[in-house]
Order: structure tokens, then sequence, then C-alpha cells
């Protein structure tokens, strides 16, 4: 049995990840313990880890850091022994160097780049914050999750700032809203997505089916 571990760290929509990630569990040939916690022991027993973010950069970080031994955990995991990571909209900017909403917010630095404001033109058609529904285009080929994407999908994003990578190959696929947004971010065994896959229906599900496929 394989554990996916949601961490809970008071800024995500735990109950709506955790209820579409049982959902593609249910159809997948391994069983699965799925839990959401903020137990930083929890996070050191996961084959899979997923963090999801509503809200602001400065405060998820700080409601993060709150939970004792938690960032320790994930850094062993993830960073050391690479276990498969998912982060979920704020939970994928989490893993840039600088945040820039709030306060200047430094992030997990796994992956090298700044999350900045939005800055679309012309902004007469392009609102801030950016919600709604929108196709991605795969710009990185060589990742494992690049062969499972379909471009002609849609994906919902609600977001006022954007992941702008040190890398551009840390680019995985991107959405156009008046200027080009990091749609998912991809390094060795982390992925995040600026959209909701647990709000993005068809599209999403296969996204979470193909991250639980995702064998490092």
């Amino acid at each position: 049995m394989r554990q996916l571990t949601i961490i809970d760290a008071g800024s995500g929509n735990l109950k709506s990840v955790q209820q579409s990630v049982c959902r593609v569990a249910g159809e997948q040939k391994e069983e699965w313990l799925i839990k959401r916690s903020s137990n930083p022991n929890e996070v050191s027993k996961a084959d899979y880890i997923i963090m999801p973010g509503v809200g602001n950069f400065s405060e998820c970080k700080k409601n993060l850091s709150k939970i004792k031994d938690m960032e320790q955990a994930l850094e062993i995991q993830v960073q050391q022994r690479a276990v498969p990571f998912l982060g979920i909209c704020v939970g994928m900017q989490l893993m840039a160097t600088m945040g820039f909403e709030g306060k200047h917010t430094s992030g997990l630095n796994w992956i090298e780049g700044k999350v900045l404001p939005l800055n679309p033109e012309p902004k007469k058609v392009y609102k801030i914050p950016h919600i709604g529904w929108n196709k991605i285009k795969v710009r990185n080929t060589n990742h494992f999750l690049s062969t499972k994407l379909v471009n002609d999908l849609f994906y919902y994003f609600v977001h006022s700032y954007h992941f702008v990578p040190e890398n551009a190959d840390d680019c995985l696929a991107y959405t156009d809203y008046g200027q080009r947004v990091t749609a998912i971010i991809a390094k060795d065994n982390k992925i995040g997505t600026q959209f909701h896959p647990e709000k993005s229906q068809k599209a999403g599900f296969h996204l979470l089916s193909s991250f639980l496929n995702w064998h490092i």
C-alpha cells in the first residue's frame, strides 16, 4: 500500500483535493492510504506528497513555517529522498526562491525563480485576478509528465501572481493570459500547477492520475 499525504498548513482547499485524489486513486491497481496531515511524522512516512495553497504567498509560507519540523521533514522527503511532490496554486509557488505578494518572502528555493504579480496587456481585456478556464501548451517535452498532458483541455485558474523560473526549461507548460504564464513547473521529482486540478474536472483528474502513476 502506498501512502499519499496532503499537507495541511491551514491554507488550501484540502477537502476538495482529498476527494479528487481519492476518486483517482480508486481507479488505480495499487491500494492507497490518503490522508491530510499537519504532522511532520506523517510526511516522513509518505510515498507521495501534495501541498495545496490558497491565498497570499507570505501568509502561506508563514503558516507552513509555524508547524514545528514541517519544513525540515519536507526538505528530507522531497529534496533528499526524491519523493514525488505536487504543489497546487500557492503550494506550487512556495517552491520558488522568493515571493513578492504581501511582502518579500523567501520560498523553499526548490526551483529557482520568483513569484511576481501578473501584468497582462491589454488590462481592459485581461482582469486581475485571473479567474477562469484556460488551455495550456506543453513547453518542455523532456519530462515524464509532458507525455501525459493534453493541450486542448481546459484547466481552472484563480491567481494574481505567477511563478517566473530562472531556468525556462523548468516551465513544463504555460498558458496565455495577456502574457505567458507558467501553468506547470517541473524539476526532477517536483511538479507544481498554477491551476487547480481538483477543480479542473476531466483535465484535472487526468493530471492527478498521471501523478499517482509517476515512479521516480
